[in-house]
């Protein structure tokens, strides 16, 4: 198992950029209103923002701390939860390393049916 060590702190301090660039890219887009700030959302739509959030700082690891085993989903998990105290949403302390799991589950499959040359590897 590989231990990626990073602070939680640390972790939440890069979700939580990855969630601004997220909400400028829904305002651009029409999905939330320009006047929309992260701190006024609904848990709902946090939610789906920091999801997005993830998943895109997930594909841009290095694919070895994606495919092999590591404290990953640890981290997601407790960065996520720690989201209910910046924002007053209880409802991020429910989030489980089951969801964490099932949201990076995708990009695992796509990285390991690349061709068996796993150039990519290198880069």
């Amino acid at each position: 198992m590989i231990e990626i060590k990073i602070t939680i702190e640390a972790a939440l301090s890069l979700l939580l950029e990855r969630m601004k660039f997220e909400l400028k890219f829904r305002q651009k887009a029409g999905i939330l209103p320009d006047s929309s700030r992260l701190e006024d959302l609904s848990y709902k739509e946090l939610i789906q923002i920091c999801e997005a959030a993830i998943f895109d700082t997930i594909f841009l690891l290095p694919t070895d701390l994606v495919i092999q085993e590591t404290n990953l989903i640890h981290i997601i998990t407790e960065t996520v939860k720690s989201l209910a105290r910046i924002y007053k949403k209880e409802e991020f302390l429910l989030f489980s390393q089951k969801k964490a799991r099932y949201l990076i589950q995708p990009i695992v499959d796509y990285v390991t049916r690349i061709p068996e040359e796993k150039e990519f590897r290198n880069n």
